[in-house]
């Protein structure tokens, strides 16, 4: 098994030029696509990185191979110092316990037929080892901390006498089970009602300083990447476009892509008129040329179509991937 020393004692996990193809179904020469093409991107201990673009853009692709669902076609995931790509058998069973996903849907998620009280003890009997007594009080304290009470009667229901908002809880004490240090949320709040949106991500916040968990937080909303992400990654065409501190990216955006991303959240005080822009998706085929926005990019030159943008240091941790970051006609 390789092993690769993470650059800094406080990062967590550390993904080098990862790229991940699907073979496309197709007469004649064998295709593929490539929804994640060469992401870096590193979460420090404690820290909630916001993987932000809209559907198709290869943030749940990241994720899941983050946790090891998916086998990346190239490059690397270091967590805690090794390489995770040729875990196998106990070493990926061991590796379930570093790294745990909350997925979109908590209903599917769940299994129909498992009691509350089942979806816990599972992982606690095989993970941790609780038994008897302390197996019980473990399964009282976990659905307490994620706000599952009371506990007498919601340990005995199943998943389908839930509210969306209780599966989801729910979802998060079974990834807790393990004393995980790493979590991939994907979109955790997506399919719940607004008005319960914020109460679960407060409870992450919360669980993140218990816990002293991190976070890859895949979301579309620039809006809730910026109450809950420490640090916000961009991301179009399976390609990051900007990254930044949260605070840093919202008021100073500097790829077009991240501009439209910003006029199109609500509320938002932005003059760029979102009418007249195409949605035609990227173009996320092997071997493709140029900058993945070009399509849409309203700055689009030959260079764009030409050549891929490298990722440029502007400021201390603001990093872009444009051509024309520095041009005033970025205020389109």
């Amino acid at each position: 098994m390789s092993e690769a020393i993470v650059k800094e004692s406080s990062t967590l996990v550390q993904v080098e030029d990862l790229v991940i193809k699907f073979p496309v179904r197709g007469k004649g020469e064998k295709k593929f696509i490539t929804p994640v093409d060469r992401v870096s991107l590193e979460i420090k201990k404690g820290e909630v990185l916001a993987l932000v673009g809209e559907s198709g853009s290869g943030k749940t692709t990241i994720g899941r191979a983050l946790v090891r669902l998916l086998t990346p076609t190239d490059g690397k995931i270091i967590v805690e110092g090794k390489a995770i790509d040729e875990y196998k058998g106990k070493a990926l069973n061991e590796y379930r316990q570093t790294a745990q996903m909350i997925f979109q849907d908590p209903f599917g998620s769940l299994n129909p037929v498992k009691t509350i009280e089942s979806h816990v003890k599972f992982p606690l009997k095989k993970h941790q080892g609780y038994k008897g007594e302390a197996l019980d009080q473990k399964i009282t304290d976990l659905l307490v901390q994620v706000g599952l009470t009371p506990v007498n009667e919601i340990r005995k229901k199943y998943p389908h006498e839930l509210s969306g908002g209780q599966r989801q809880r729910l979802a998060i004490a079974r990834a807790l089970a393990v004393n995980p240090q790493f979590i991939v949320a994907d979109e955790p709040t997506s399919m719940l009602d607004v008005s319960i949106r914020a109460g679960i991500l407060q409870l992450m916040n919360d669980l993140k300083d218990d816990f002293g968990l991190s976070y890859l937080y895949i979301t579309h909303d620039l809006a809730s990447a910026r109450y809950f992400g420490d640090r916000i990654m961009v991301l179009y065409g399976g390609r990051v476009m900007e990254i930044a501190e949260s605070k840093e990216l919202i008021k100073n955006p500097l790829n077009p892509y991240t501009k439209l991303l910003l006029a199109a959240t609500p509320g938002s005080e932005s003059q760029i008129d979102l009418t007249n822009m195409t949605n035609e998706p990227p173009d996320l085929t092997e071997g493709r040329q140029g900058c993945p926005f070009v399509h849409r990019c309203p700055l689009v030159t030959d260079l764009c179509k030409e050549k891929v943008p490298a990722l440029e240091e502007v400021e201390d941790g603001h990093v872009v991937a444009c051509h024309h970051y520095g041009s005033q006609a970025l205020t389109f």
